[in-house]
């Protein structure tokens, strides 16, 4: 590793690291269900329904759907920094109201806040990171905003095993507090451009490359596709018939489908009450964090072989692996069902080590893939708008899922649920291998011409001019690379 990659990794890693402190937050208020809900029902001075707990379980995913409906309206408006900026004292009164509240209508109003708050500032970091990467290190920094959501997952498992509900609600205001330190990052210079502050975008450009960094090309690149995304008709409704659009949006909403509906939500919601249910050695509150510290390690290793494996590749094993785990943890459960407690009492490790598998082979592509794709395939005329509709699919999906998740295990029981979200995961790596572009070392440019060309037509580099040429014989439109 040369100072010369090092000298240009440390301003943007320093500016990511900064915008993603709200995934932590995020990861945090995940994970925080499923140590705070046993202790809420334990609670003698909180009364509430079981329907009522679903709800507060499912409050965050329902906020942040409301909230992904108007996120693209903010961050077009205010940056992607100043968002963040803006939006962080909206949701620290959503963790008062949570710690606080007397009955389950005003925690579950603080739940929904919280959940707002998240998904403007996380939208407004993904796409930011996206923005500000150079293309050889957009894989891993790409990563580092999924990575920071499961260390607060972890963080969530921590704070849950040694304190109770209320106090673990309060730690996080720490997270909208720590956004303070945004103030000292600059905005994104994609953002500047589209809306004429060339020299700020120039400033920021060469701030986030490092002084010593020569910039012109690439800044007159970014400049270049602004500029010609300018020159085009604002946004209309009819435009979400053009293959720009719909193609990159049904990608994106497909692959939140497989990743919510793969079972992510029900377990890292549930995952306390789904080790009491198995009677595992360890006890719930330890296992979740030695599982959750397991996806913070598996994804850290996967930033890594990010750009080298591919994201294919990746959602494949991790697809793979996670069928497998689903498979034996609904293979358990159906033992138990029909044969009773002494026909599993030898095989309690099964749904452990299972639910280790799992949560591993989550956070190695399906966890992170998904929104890397989000920032990665959204042309920047309609990444606004496309951003809020597939965070909103996102969040409709946690919360779909995570809503379900009682009814669906009452009706088929624990091993048809796990069985259904395998089926679904084994329909993704399909999907994948079909639909998927493989986005790995592409300029954002690059990626774009490559979701929307004609067959015939062919994509070699990120700054392209079009001509025509002869191709099997035949005159057809080429993509020629300037060199």
């Amino acid at each position: 590793m040369t100072c010369d990659f090092l000298y240009k990794l440390l301003p943007q890693l320093l500016a990511t690291v900064c915008v993603s402190v709200g995934s932590v937050g995020l990861g945090y208020d995940d994970g925080w269900a499923s140590p705070a809900i046993p202790k809420m029902k334990q609670d003698g001075n909180f009364t509430a329904s079981e329907e009522e707990f679903q709800w507060i379980a499912s409050g965050t995913p329902l906020g942040t759907t409301i909230g992904s409906i108007f996120a693209f309206l903010i961050t077009n408006k205010f940056g992607r920094q100043g968002t963040i900026l803006r939006v962080s004292p909206f949701y620290f009164v959503g963790y008062l109201m949570s710690a606080y509240g007397f009955n389950s209508a005003i925690v579950l109003a603080g739940r929904i806040v919280i959940g707002f708050g998240h998904i403007c500032n996380v939208m407004a970091a993904q796409i930011y990171a996206s923005e500000i990467s150079s293309p050889e290190l957009r894989g891993i920094l790409a990563t580092i905003p999924s990575i920071f959501n499961l260390s607060g997952v972890l963080l969530s498992y921590v704070m849950g095993s040694f304190l109770g509900w209320r106090d673990m609600t309060l730690v996080g205001l720490a997270f909208p507090i720590a956004y303070l330190f945004m103030w000292f990052q600059p905005e994104s210079p994609v953002w500047l451009l589209q809306n004429g502050h060339n020299t700020k975008a120039q400033e920021s450009l060469q701030r986030l490359r490092g002084r010593k960094i020569e910039i012109s090309d690439e800044y007159l690149r970014i400049k270049e596709n602004c500029d010609k995304e300018a020159e085009k008709p604002k946004f209309h409704i009819r435009e979400i018939f053009k293959k720009l659009f719909y193609k990159p949006v049904l990608l994106c909403i497909f692959m939140m489908f497989f990743q919510m509906f793969g079972g992510y939500g029900p377990i890292i919601f549930h995952s306390v009450e789904i080790l009491t249910e198995v009677n595992s050695p360890l006890r719930g509150e330890n296992a979740s964090i030695i599982l959750a510290a397991v996806m913070v390690a598996v994804a850290i290793m996967a930033a890594f072989i990010m750009d080298k494996a591919g994201r294919k590749v990746l959602l494949s094993i991790s697809g793979f692996f996670l069928i497998a785990a689903l498979c034996a943890l609904g293979a358990f459960f159906y033992i138990k069902e029909f044969q009773g407690e002494s026909a599993v009492a030898s095989i309690t490790w099964l749904p452990v080590a299972s639910l280790f598998v799992y949560y591993g082979a989550y956070s190695l592509g399906y966890y992170e893939v998904p929104f890397i794709l989000l920032g990665e395939t959204f042309p920047v005329r309609y990444r606004d708008v496309m951003g809020s509709i597939g965070y909103f699919a996102n969040s409709l999906f946690v919360f779909l899922s995570v809503k379900t998740y009682a009814d669906l295990k009452h009706r088929v029981g624990y091993y048809g649920a796990y069985w259904f979200y395998a089926a679904v995961l084994l329909c993704g790596i399909i999907f994948v291998w079909i639909f998927m572009p493989e986005t790995k070392g592409k300029t954002l440019e690059e990626i774009e011409m490559k979701m929307t060309r004609k067959k015939g037509q062919k994509t070699v580099a990120s700054d392209a001019e079009s001509g025509y040429g002869l191709i099997d014989g035949k005159e057809k439109q080429v993509v020629v690379a300037k060199l």
